[in-house]
């Protein structure tokens, strides 16, 4: 397969003319025939190997996002989706199908791409999309976009300003010819962008949560071969579509609850797409540190390389199927956050074109003793889960304590911006109420007012 045709023929042809034959035509032909087709073959193999988290890793990770989502959040959701999260584990094999042109938003990309040995290379501060931190169609990107049309203006004032600018794009280049009406099941469907974007939004958060995704250096891992109880694998093809399907049953839904909501509270102080280049960082961290690290062998002029094929281990098996395991679990947890996240903004602004108000999803105290009655408790509005409470798993108990402080703390700043936009309307209260007036004054006294006046007078004289 690594000779072109044209070369297999050549070849064939000095062969003949050695034994004195002509070389025969319809042999040459077919064997033109079956190496294009071997070709075709291997082409469409590593296709369906480019493709991320495979059906049964985004199913997972969309099973542990809706099981985190209850009562009526879950009912948002399907309803904004037209779709149960779970069920739009292979939206990305339909959409690359159908637009191969998308296939570039599932994987990281920066100009220079970065490689595990620079220094610093796992920090993600410096990503922006201005197209060399990350390039407008790639994940990061596509990720920021797509929330772009969910979020309200005014509630994102709520989080802290990113140290680092997102520089959200306004378009994305390859959707140019992409209908954003098109949910994938042959139904005809007007104004359905909505539902468009949020199906992309949760299957690229899942990408976003396989490490390989991050890192471009040895094509995602396409060019590392491996060999693992007596099968040979590509590492991108192991990590997609091999380890999904030896993880275990999930935790209890109870479980899951209570790991989300101690996790819930050291996210949600930060706007998601600021969360995505920092989730983003720790992914690149456990593609350097967890998965090639184990694999590079030192030699002893200074050089690393990787044995072609590697040789899996046993051990190693296992920290990857754990490591694949927290991974999908976080991304799911991830992905309902966001998921609320967005269901907040679109109450702020269903508020807002209503011309009425709302609080953010933070009351005015926090004690904690009533904090889960206060904040996310039933029958409130609010979609701000409350923190894990004490006594339970040692992780939880451990991080409730820092749970409330940083509620605390997330009150403090929010009474601060407010004392803020106070003093910020009393002086365009100053300047504005003062002019209003001199008009209302200066107009009682127009012409036509003058006018009016003195014909007034000048009857009373007669």
């Amino acid at each position: 397969l690594a000779c072109s045709p044209e070369t297999f023929s050549e070849k064939r042809a000095k062969a003949c003319e050695k034994r004195g034959t002509e070389p025969p035509a319809r042999a040459n032909q077919d064997e033109m025939v079956a190496i294009r087709m071997l070709r075709w073959l291997t082409l469409c193999l590593s296709f369906l190997d480019a493709l991320a988290w495979g059906p049964a890793g985004h199913e997972r990770l969309n099973d542990v996002a809706q099981r985190l989502l209850h009562g009526k959040h879950r009912d948002q959701i399907r309803t904004m989706m037209h779709s149960d999260v779970v069920n739009i584990a292979n939206w990305e094999s339909v959409m690359t199908k159908k637009y191969p042109e998308t296939g570039v938003l599932h994987w990281h990309h920066q100009k220079p791409e970065w490689t595990c040995g620079q220094r610093d290379a796992q920090k993600t501060d410096h990503i922006r999309c201005d197209g060399h931190g990350a390039e407008n169609g790639s994940l990061f990107c596509g990720l920021a976009f797509f929330f772009e049309h969910f979020a309200d203006e005014m509630l994102l004032k709520e989080y802290p300003a990113p140290k680092t600018p997102i520089d959200t794009p306004r378009t994305i280049k390859v959707f140019a010819k992409v209908n954003v009406d098109d949910l994938g099941d042959e139904t005809h469907r007007t104004k359905q962008r909505a539902a468009f974007y949020l199906r992309w939004l949760g299957t690229l958060l899942g990408d976003l949560h396989q490490p390989l995704h991050w890192l471009a250096e040895k094509n995602f891992g396409e060019e590392v071969k491996i060999s693992f109880r007596g099968g040979d694998y590509t590492l991108l093809q192991f990590w997609e579509e091999y380890l999904p399907k030896q993880l275990p049953e999930l935790p209890m839904i109870s479980i899951l609850d209570l790991e989300y909501k101690a996790q819930y509270h050291e996210w949600g102080h930060r706007s998601p797409p600021e969360l995505f280049r920092q989730w983003g960082g720790e992914m690149s961290d456990k593609v350097c540190n967890e998965i090639y690290g184990p694999m590079y062998v030192n030699h002893g002029d200074g050089s690393r390389s990787i044995d072609s094929p590697f040789v899996l281990t046993e051990e190693l098996f296992s920290k990857w199927l754990k490591l694949a395991e927290l991974v999908i679990q976080e991304g799911g947890e991830r992905l309902a956050l966001v998921f609320l996240d967005i269901i907040e903004h679109r109450r702020h602004k269903a508020a807002k074109d209503e011309g009425r108000g709302l609080l953010p999803p933070l009351l005015d105290k926090i004690p904690a003793a009533s904090v889960a009655a206060t904040v996310g408790g039933a029958g409130t509005p609010y979609t701000v889960p409350a923190p894990a409470a004490e006594g339970g798993s040692s992780k939880s108990a451990s991080s409730a304590a820092a749970q409330i402080r940083m509620l605390h703390g997330l009150h403090r700043a929010r009474r601060k911006r407010a004392w803020r936009n106070l003093m910020t309307n009393f002086f365009i209260a100053a300047i504005v109420v003062p002019l209003l007036l001199f008009g209302l004054h200066a107009h009682s006294r127009s012409p036509g007012n003058i006018l009016s006046f003195m014909q007034k007078n000048h009857l009373r004289l007669n």
